[in-house]
């Protein structure tokens, strides 16, 4: 009976083990998978373990990606970047032998259009730009392994015909972060709950990449290494079809495009939507032949081309986007089942296979259909009644922004070779930039440079509007045909490196803060704890180029008494202005020819900083990460970043600044306490959207969040829903505010005009006292986007941006992100004036308001 029990015992044991290691065989995902070449080696044999049973980490990837391109002539690998993180960023070319012996020969070929009839078709499948979106990056293993390994008639025609791309991860430090998480939490027993640990991230999760951004809206504003490297390669290559696969809730089913026609941008070809239709009916064939669901023409957009399914439509290209239900993890629960990590990958695995084999059977249509796009770009360039666009700023380090996105989109343009005046506009030409618009990247520049408000449809994925120019903050106009000459393109020239020598006369040097690089020198020279002072108020000042007028914001450099002597000073100020190209002015006297002088109250002393940035849980990594990365890479500032529940436990607030990005922050009572009495000791709080918010609530201000009494219509019917929300939503606009340009937190600006990234309708009333309110929005607020009227007149006059004082410190609250993307430098001037100058800031304390005024506040 005894041995009988340990007999039955086992016998249970080692079924129950075999269901937890349980995995799918590679028959699962390649059913021919027995006849594949033995010398290529198969995923199993490199990683350790079947595809589906652990999260593929991004060393895996690109060890697995070596090993094929060792052993496989079919299959070649480069590595075109790295990441902040320092991860490799590999795209892998498979195609015949043949072919990729002439590779470039092949390139420039398709390029040319020459003999475009005979080139191979470019097929570039790109896979998980959103870290925690994991099984297209797996599944990508699969599909190289295929195509170097399989030998049947089909695959090796594709290999024939076509030049395919893979880029296996779009977003290597985001896919290593997730990896780690869910096999970290993954059991031999696999558990399905949704509310288990494995399937819910910490803060702030795998999706974005080393600094938190979203990389799939980066592909136009080229922020970061990953999309700068990538957006190269795609210039370099010009595929006729570029995937991107993600994943989505996972109580959905799988999503391709062609998507919702109303929701097309209008500069994308009628021709690029209907091969779009052609092609999901290859997707629709191959999920329907393994029993997939799906739908095709609901929920996505294709209209901002920042997205890298929408990127390739402005270049005659075709962007796909795949989305597949998510697991995240390694089995869940869903409205459709226990959904497995091993199903997500073969959806993936089977819509790659779907997209070559409709790359293969329509690439007569497709190569017509991008010669057809350069041709009608080029007539539509003839029948533009402009001839280009001109963009000019005073602040050197903007205009150089827009010159290196410019560069990474392949889009020829010079600097302007004289001055020129449009419709009252005065661009000189030495912060002027000139882009024609007869070019290949036509349609681009007009997509980048638009001010469209009016829609077809209202309901938007993402934002609606992204002009360049306004979002740098740097003036712009088109040139007509008659204001534009040829001769008004000059060439860019190296310039030398002008050597630092100061004169013996010299008792300062004075660095214009109009120039955005500025900041960072300021940063470096509080580092090193060297006395600065900004300029608050007009002076002319004696310096050895004769008499000059000094601009607000100013940084003056006084040479005596300070820790270090006038050389010592000049060796660390030399790599520091050669790096910036900002060449000083040497002060002579301290007696201003006009104006303050040097030793003047108005001339303060700018304090070295400290700030704090709140993260974590219930804040918005999107705009915590934002701020990090302004300061971190544009400032050289160093950012202690801390979550809430840290804050909290702190015995004294020993930080200069504390920065509370996008989100209500919902602070208890001894921590808000502990911040009041922090602020009226000197602290500078700078906050935006809700967390300005949240700053209004603590009645710090006399501003508050002005209500939106949002218009309802109760008898509009049903199927009209999505239109009539989208009414009452900003998900994303250009507003025009005007900002004083005389305050501190408006110095270095080129105008009073300020563009402001505005997502939401939040708004500040006007504050009880005078220099708080810093910037309002304009009585017709809106520059371009989809706003509708209502929220147009809620924002209509209301203040964007205040400063009021608490005590001895300052709260300073932005109503929109300030930092949008990472690429909004307009705004993020004036946060950079706020981090810097906020202490200087004279600003009166918050007054009670008059009894009327209670009973007024009483009534609504």
């Amino acid at each position: 009976m005894y041995k009988s029990l340990i007999v039955v015992f086992l016998f249970i044991a080692n079924i129950v083990l075999a269901n937890a290691v349980k995995s799918v065989e590679l028959e699962y995902y390649l059913p021919n998978a027995a006849t594949y070449n033995p010398a290529i080696p198969a995923p199993e044999s490199v990683l350790g373990y079947q595809v589906g049973d652990w999260h593929i980490r991004p060393e895996q990837i690109e060890r697995y990606f070596m090993a094929l391109a060792d052993s496989s002539p079919r299959m070649r690998v480069e590595v075109i970047g790295y990441t902040h993180e320092r991860r490799p960023l590999i795209l892998a070319y498979v195609s015949s032998p043949e072919n990729l012996a002439n590779l470039e020969t092949l390139r420039q070929q398709h390029l040319s259009g020459e003999k475009s009839a005979e080139t191979p078709v470019v097929t570039w499948m790109g896979y998980s730009v959103h870290g925690n979106e994991p099984s297209g990056s797996n599944s990508s293993v699969l599909f190289a392994y295929h195509l170097a390994a399989a030998n049947d008639e089909q695959t090796l025609a594709f290999l024939s015909d076509q030049i395919i791309i893979i880029d296996p991860m779009l977003n290597p430090d985001g896919l290593a972060r997730f990896a780690h998480w869910a096999n970290m939490y993954k059991a031999k027993n696999l558990n399905p709950d949704p509310k288990n640990i494995e399937h819910n991230e910490n803060w702030p999760r795998g999706r974005t990449n080393h600094y938190w951004f979203d990389l799939n809206r980066d592909w136009l504003l080229l922020q970061h290494p990953e999309s700068q490297a990538r957006v190269a390669q795609f210039q370099k290559w010009r595929p006729h079809i570029l995937t991107d696969f993600h994943e989505m809730g996972t109580n959905s089913t799988y999503f391709f495009q062609p998507g919702v026609p109303s929701r097309q941008n209008p500069l994308t070809p009628e021709s690029n939507f209907k091969m779009t239709a052609k092609i999901a009916e290859f997707h629709a064939k191959a999920l329907d032949e393994i029993g997939s669901l799906y739908y095709t023409k609901e929920s996505f957009d294709d209209f901002y081309y920042g997205k890298g399914s929408t990127y390739p439509d402005i270049h005659g290209s075709v962007g796909i986007l795949f989305e597949q239900a998510s697991s995240r993890g390694h089995l869940q629960k869903s409205s459709y089942g226990e959904l497995s990590f091993p199903f997500t990958i073969r959806n993936q695995l089977t819509a790659s296979f779907s997209t070559i084999e409709a790359a293969q059977n329509l690439q007569a249509d497709l190569k017509a259909m991008q010669r057809g796009f350069i041709n009608e770009s080029a007539q539509l360039a003839r029948a533009d009644r402009n001839r280009g666009v001109v963009v000019g700023s005073a602040d050197q380090y903007r205009l150089a922004e827009m010159s290196r996105i410019l560069t990474g989109h392949n889009i020829d343009h010079y600097p302007l070779a004289k001055d020129l005046a449009i419709k009252g506009q005065k661009f000189a030409s030495d912060n002027s930039l000139i882009i024609p618009l007869r070019q290949k990247q036509y349609r681009l520049i007009k997509a980048m440079f638009e001010t469209r408000t009016k829609f077809k449809d209202k309901v938007f994925y993402d934002v609606s509007t992204w002009n360049m120019a306004m979002s740098l903050g740097l003036d712009y106009a088109f040139v007509s045909r008659s204001d534009y000459e040829d001769n008004l393109k000059g060439s860019f020239e190296q310039k030398a490196t002008s050597e630092l020598n100061i004169d013996e006369a010299t008792i300062a040097l004075a660095f214009d803060w109009n120039n955005m690089q500025t900041s960072q020198l300021l940063s470096q020279l509080l580092t090193n704890k060297l006395r600065v002072q900004t300029v608050t108020k007009s002076t002319q000042m004696r310096t050895s180029s004769g008499l000059q007028q000094l601009s607000l914001g100013s940084i003056i450099l006084p040479l005596e008494n300070q820790h270090k002597d006038k050389n010592a000073i000049a060796a660390l100020l030399k790599p520091m202005l050669e790096k910036a190209r900002i060449k000083p002015v040497q002060i002579q006297s301290g007696l201003a020819t006009n104006g303050i002088d040097l030793g003047s109250p108005s001339l303060p002393v700018v304090k070295p900083i400290k700030p704090l940035l709140v993260i974590g849980e219930g804040m918005s990594s999107y705009s915590a990460g934002e701020i990090w990365h302004l300061l971190d890479q544009r400032l050289s500032q160093t950012l202690t970043m801390m979550t809430k529940s840290q804050l909290a436990k702190l015995k004294s607030i020993d930080y200069s600044h504390i920065i509370i990005a996008g989100s209500n922050p919902n602070f208890d009572e001894t921590t808000t306490a502990k911040l009041k009495s922090w602020l009226e000791q000197g602290g500078v709080m700078i906050a935006h959207g809700q967390g300005a918010k949240w700053i209004t609530e603590q009645q710090w201000t006399s501003s508050e969040a002005k209500t939106f009494d949002k218009p309802v219509d109760t008898e509009v019917a049903y199927d009209k829903k999505s239109q009539t929300d989208a009414e009452h939503v900003v998900g994303g606009a250009i507003a025009k505010a005007k900002i004083d340009t005389t305050h501190p937190l408006g110095f270095g600006l080129d105008s009073e005009a300020l563009n402001v990234f505005k997502r939401g309708n939040l708004a500040f009333t006007e504050p009880r006292e005078a220099f708080v309110s810093i910037a309002r929005f304009t009585d017709k607020p809106l520059a371009s986007g989809y706003m509708s009227q209502a929220n147009r007149d809620h924002i209509a006059n209301q203040t964007s941006i205040f400063v009021q004082a608490v005590g001895n410190g300052r709260v300073i609250g932005f109503s929109d992100n300030p930092v949008f993307r990472g690429y909004f430098l307009g705004t993020a001037k004036v946060f950079v004036n706020a981090l810097y100058f906020g202490k200087i800031i004279r600003s009166p304390a918050r007054t009670e308001p008059k009894e009327d005024e209670k009973k007024d506040v009483k009534k609504k």
